[in-house]
């Protein structure tokens, strides 16, 4: 999983070097092969993001995932302190659960630190409770309406990536 987890900070790494922001984007790896799911939210709408962590833990039990990464930017330190950005990459798996960062400098040119790897204890521990541990049941009723969302015309379309 480390080296997937290289490539997607490494991507990400190019989305910001081209001027763009890092949509938080899943790589969900299931016994049917690898989804990418993009998860757009208005930080300021912190609804936004519960309903998205709300729907990726169904997707992650629907498909049976066995582990996925989440590749995002985010801002470091104290909360309201926005004086330091980074490139993140989360990866869980029932045996690993850990991050990879790599700071962000802007001035006076655009550079990026080293990757620096996150052990667990300091990720935050929503990530962890995102893949579900056990069964998990996905009613019938539940597999038609996570079809819907997760379809290529639906609110968070899931493309197959292998």
């Amino acid at each position: 999983m480390r080296d997937l987890m290289i490539e997607e900070l490494e991507a990400g790494k190019r989305i910001v070097a081209g001027g763009d922001e890092i949509i938080p984007g899943w790589t969900i790896l299931t016994p049917d092969g690898a989804f990418g799911i993009l998860t757009r939210f208005d930080p300021a709408k912190p609804e936004q993001r519960e309903y998205l962590l709300a729907l990726i833990p169904r997707f992650i039990a629907w498909k049976s995932a066995t582990s996925f990464m989440l590749r995002t930017e985010t801002w470091l330190g104290l909360e309201g302190d926005h004086s330091e950005e980074a490139v993140l990459v989360v990866g869980i798996s029932r045996v690993e659960r850990i991050g990879v960062i790599a700071r962000i400098h802007r001035k006076p040119e655009l550079r990026f630190d080293p990757p620096q790897w996150v052990p667990e204890p300091y990720l935050d521990p929503i990530y962890g409770k995102l893949l579900p541990t056990g069964t998990s049941t996905v009613t019938a009723e539940e597999v038609a309406e996570l079809a819907l969302i997760f379809s290529d015309t639906g609110e968070l379309p899931a493309r197959l990536l292998n």
